[in-house]
């Protein structure tokens, strides 16, 4: 099924699955997605800006220049999504153990892609987020709290301001760029030598 150009509410989508459908230049803003499911579904430049996860699943989707700034995935279920070339400032990427709204529990975004993504002030905590690909995002001032970040792609993402302290970094890939932004940010200075 293809949509197109269509505004969503709430009882458009509350509780319904989607399979294999595409999503055009939709809009579903402060949409309560509660007990819904999308799988194998594309959202080509839609807005999904404060829309309500609740309970709600995305498996196998992609969102190509699609707005999905100042959401929480805490009650959302995420499988294999691509969200690659989205706007995604000021999320919160956190999940919590079963009848507990304190608890985390890991958040498995392992191999996910964010490749050329706006995560500008997104909070990422106690995520897997191994091989995931950052490469070419905005990543300024967003935080990785306790998450596991061995062998991502950070190789021309802007990661200023970004906070790493407490995630596990080994084989993390940077540029040179990031390198030394990562460097002053636990407190390193870049010496130049005299000859």
């Amino acid at each position: 099924m293809i949509y197109k150009n269509q505004i969503f509410t709430t009882d458009d989508i509350k509780g319904k699955d989607f399979n294999n459908c595409e999503f055009s230049d939709c809009r579903f803003l402060s949409t309560n997605l509660r007990f819904s499911s999308f799988a194998n579904c594309k959202f080509q430049t839609c807005d999904l800006s404060t829309v309500i996860l609740d309970l709600t699943s995305f498996s196998k989707c992609s969102f190509p220049e699609s707005k999905l700034s100042n959401l929480d995935f805490s009650e959302a279920k995420l499988k294999e999504c691509n969200f690659s070339k989205s706007v995604m400032k000021n999320c919160v990427f956190q999940q919590f153990k079963t009848g507990s709204k304190t608890e985390q529990r890991k958040f498995d975004l392992k191999k996910a892609s964010f490749l050329k993504a706006d995560l500008a002030g997104t909070i990422f905590s106690s995520c897997e987020l191994k091989e995931a690909n950052f490469q070419n995002s905005v990543l300024e001032s967003a935080v990785f709290d306790r998450c596991n970040l061995i062998d991502a792609n950070f190789v021309g993402a802007d990661i200023s301001g970004v906070n790493f302290n407490t995630s596990k970094v080994e084989r993390t890939l940077l540029d040179v760029e990031g390198f030394i932004l990562f460097g002053n940010s636990k407190g390193f200075v870049l010496e130049q030598m005299q000859r």
